[in-house]
């Protein structure tokens, strides 16, 4: 049977991912009689895919890998000579844009300069004089990854799903259950040499290879990568097994990808609104780097990044020039950080960012040798913002302050040993009843004499940083929910429970419940 459609059918070919989406979405393409039907990354996977989708014009990149635009252009005037055929280049590859011009090409536009009027004048233009009939394409023929990225992307409203395009994916989803995983690609793609075409080939050969079992679909969103399978009840062990191992072999090859994955759903128009739901998750994903797939269920999932940092106790360290302690507190904040996954990624990346430039700035105003650390700051931003988990963010802070430490002044070496002297005795002690007087002895120093040097150098009272001790340990105890708080309060060397209480609720706003409560909740 044949009808006459409705929409010029469009192809794109091109193996810049950024470049398609690009043009995907230049305009409203259906407002001007124009369908985008398909998708390819080279002229291989394009001849693939022409007699399924069967466009009226093929738009296609001269450069790109397995079958350049050359040899693509040779083999569509040999086996399709009706279909129009609209060369991209750019200034320097208009040598090959003159070979293609003898295989049947119909126009080229050059890349920079491609607008939308200009690239629907000359479709309209180049389909005027035919007659398009052609054969209905058959619901099996729907591009599944192409449809649900359009709809994905808001090129379909997503509080709708069109009649057609429902049918099309329930027919090629026949399944009761949906699982979905999420990537973040930007990260991979800005460490490594991987282009995103090269990277979208090894997503889809090991999809076919791990997956081949499960009607599945694998959508490119700009950075991102979403892989949707279907699956029955008796299936789901099968699915979630076959998940993993996809996503450990992309982990084992890309290195620096890491999947969320969703809990089933039974709907597919529950994707758009699943996707929406997880994405800001995928920030969470930095405090599991060795795990390729992490169910969603693991993330600790706050609203806000409402944890905060007192950075004065860093800083006092620092103009101490006890690194020693400056250090221990960061490793600290960093293991409370990521046993609560305080932070998403970004928040977190940018206080370590910050951390970095108050550290600088108070050694600089101290008049201590780091300029040459300073110097090389923006270097070590990027490297920060280049991290992929937690422990490599840890190891960039981590060199910088034994960078710091190698770079500093020896002034003042014995008031600042008996600082540290102090840290160190404290750190090591706070889980007992500290005596200021057996401290004293166990220093060999004065007892009136200790507490006065401490604040002096400090700006603080000593029993007041023994609380501050105390209590930043008692936070960390206190995310092991099978320690009763009575607990908590003894091995941190509170001797009363009410008193630890009065002590914890003034250091921190909240009484230890509270605190308890605010970070499971």
């Amino acid at each position: 049977m044949e009808q006459r459609s409705k929409n010029f059918r469009v192809m794109i070919v091109d193996d810049e991912a950024i470049l398609r989406t690009g043009l995907l979405h230049l305009c409203s393409w259906s407002d001007h009689g124009i369908e985008i039907v398909a998708q390819a990354s080279n002229g291989q996977e394009a001849l693939q895919q022409i007699e399924t989708v069967r466009p009226h014009v093929v738009i296609t990149d001269i450069v790109m890998p397995l079958m350049d635009g050359v040899e693509f252009t040779k083999a569509m005037k040999l086996r399709y000579p009706e279909i129009k055929i609209i060369v991209l280049s750019s200034y320097s590859e208009f040598s090959y844009v003159r070979e293609v011009f003898k295989y049947g090409v119909t126009d080229y536009l050059l890349k920079p300069k491609v607008s939308a009027p200009e690239l629907i004048s000359l479709i309209q233009s180049l389909c005027s004089d035919l007659e398009w009939k052609t054969k209905a394409p058959a619901a099996e023929t729907l591009d599944i990854s192409l449809a649900l990225g359009q709809w994905l992307d808001h090129d379909i409203p997503r509080e709708e799903m069109d009649e057609e395009l429902l049918r099309g994916l329930t027919r090629h989803f026949p399944s009761r259950f949906y699982r979905m995983a999420l990537a973040d690609l930007s990260l991979l793609l800005n460490r490594t040499k991987w282009t995103q075409s090269q990277v979208e080939q090894v997503i889809l050969q090991y999809a076919a290879e791990e997956l081949s079992g499960l009607p599945y679909t694998v959508v490119f969103l700009k950075n991102e990568v979403l892989l949707l399978i279907n699956f029955n009840l008796q299936e789901a062990g099968e699915a979630v097994d076959s998940l993993a191992a996809f996503a450990r072999r992309i982990q084992a090859s890309l290195n620096f990808v890491s999947f969320l994955q969703s809990e089933a759903f039974e709907d597919i128009r529950q994707t758009a609104g699943e996707r929406e739901r997880l994405l800001p998750c995928l920030g969470k994903l930095i405090y599991f780097p060795d795990s390729a797939i992490i169910p969603e269920t693991r993330i600790i999932n706050h609203n806000d990044d409402s944890a905060s940092f007192d950075q004065t106790p860093f800083l006092t360290a620092l103009r101490m020039l006890a690194m020693d302690e400056s250090i221990r507190q960061l490793k600290a904040l960093l293991s409370g950080i990521s046993s609560a996954q305080s932070y998403n990624e970004y928040s977190l990346k940018l206080l370590c960012q910050n951390l970095v430039y108050n550290a600088l700035t108070t050694l600089e105003q101290m008049k201590q040798p780091v300029m040459e650390l300073g110097a090389s700051k923006l270097k070590l931003f990027k490297q920060i913002d280049l991290a992929f988990g937690i422990r490599e963010l840890e190891e960039v802070l981590l060199q910088f302050l034994q960078a710091l430490k190698g770079a500093i002044r020896a002034t003042d070496l014995s008031q600042t040993a008996i600082l540290q002297k102090i840290y160190d005795y404290v750190n090591e002690n706070f889980d007992k009843d500290i005596s200021l007087a057996e401290m004293a002895n166990a220093l060999h120093l004065n007892y009136s004499y200790l507490s006065s040097y401490f604040k002096q150098r400090t700006g603080e009272n000593l029993t007041s940083y023994i609380n501050r001790v105390r209590t930043e340990k008692a936070k960390e105890l206190l995310l092991n929910q099978e320690l009763s708080i009575s607990e908590v309060s003894r091995l941190t060397g509170f001797s009363e429970h009410n008193y630890f209480s009065k002590v914890f609720k003034k250091m921190t706003g909240m009484t230890p419940a509270e605190y308890r409560n605010h970070i499971f909740q």
